[in-house]
């Protein structure tokens, strides 16, 4: 599973950082931060708007190395 690193990967991107993330999903900074460090996971509702946000499918953002694609 790459969700963790793909998130960091995606907000470090630029497209949405972590604080922007958190405020999207309404939810801590630190609850975003827990996601990137593996030591939680964000709900089936999260983790759609989460794939939304950053135009990825949800397939993709669990089971593929984004860091190896060509994300716009």
């Amino acid at each position: 599973m790459f969700f963790k690193e793909n998130l960091r990967f995606l907000t470090q991107k630029g497209i949405c950082n972590q604080n922007q993330l958190s405020q999207k999903l309404n939810c801590t900074r630190q609850t975003i931060n827990s996601y990137i460090n593996g030591k939680g996971e964000p709900s089936f509702e999260k983790l759609i708007l989460i794939s939304q946000i950053f135009n990825v499918t949800i397939d993709d953002l669990l089971k593929k190395d984004l860091s190896k694609e060509n994300i716009q």
